[in-house]
């Protein structure tokens, strides 16, 4: 019994490692994986030689640092190549378009823009949006909420890689404005599209990340004016934590 408890803990262990280097893929040093993972730095060291000696991860010869290989991409790719993020996400966004009884919308990156994927409505209220329209990422929830997981110089290239213009009066126009919503989203966790793409409309968003924090993908709740006052876009944000929690559940990934 007692070496089953070891064994379990030791797969526990080396799984905590893996994680902890695939959220920095840049590298870590083992003193920041053994702090990351909550692992004496002996044991790191220990589980990073196994993953090293299986071709599971690397250390740079230069820096020290180390960092996961190909193999574990070339591992899960089978995987996530048959995990469509639509399917997975349809009956949890589904629920959440008769939970709150307004527009659900799921959106993949693309480019410089977000693409509409699906939509779910069951309220009398029809939007106008459509599944394959595309939106500028500065200007839509969606887009702000991928873009939020981003690094600085990944936003900026975005920024200026976009045909800005001002839809609305409430439309950014300003890279230090589109920053300082960027930090609020991070701190919340979620972002709003305020009348920015399309006056009368406003909607809360939330991004979708992959393994290594990125997102690729982000849902929304919309709605009209009228019906979104801050107080109910917070209790609409809210439940879309949850729905998120439970879509990144089922794709066997979590939020940090």
């Amino acid at each position: 019994m007692a070496e089953e408890k070891n064994g379990v803990q030791s797969v526990e262990r080396i799984f905590t490692i893996i994680e902890t280097l695939a959220a920095q893929p840049h590298g870590m040093t083992l003193q920041a994986v053994a702090k990351n993972a909550g692992l004496a730095k002996s044991t790191a060291h220990r589980l990073l030689s196994s993953l090293i000696a299986l071709g599971y991860a690397m250390q740079d010869g230069e820096t020290g640092q180390y960092k996961l290989t190909l193999k574990m991409f070339e591992l899960s790719s089978g995987v996530v190549n048959e995990m469509d993020i639509l399917s997975v996400a349809k009956p949890h966004l589904d629920r959440l378009a008769a939970r709150t009884g307004e527009a659900i919308h799921l959106v993949v990156r693309d480019g410089v823009d977000v693409v509409y994927l699906y939509k779910a409505e069951t309220g009398g209220m029809r939007m106008g949006s459509r599944v394959g329209l595309r939106n500028p990422m500065y200007c839509t929830g969606v887009g702000k909420a991928i873009l939020s997981t981003l690094s600085y110089e990944e936003i900026e290239q975005i920024w200026q890689a976009s045909h800005r213009e001002q839809l609305t009066p409430h439309t950014i126009v300003h890279f230090s404005e589109l920053l300082e919503q960027m930090r609020l989203i991070r701190t919340r966790g979620w972002a709003v599209d305020d009348e920015e793409n399309e006056l009368g409309i406003r909607c809360v968003a939330l991004a979708l990340p992959g393994p290594g924090g990125r997102a690729e993908a982000a849902f929304s709740i919309t709605s009209l004016v009228p019906n979104m006052s801050d107080e109910r876009l917070e209790q609409l944000a809210r439940t879309a934590l949850l729905a998120r929690k439970d879509i990144m559940r089922d794709m066997g990934l979590s939020v940090r």
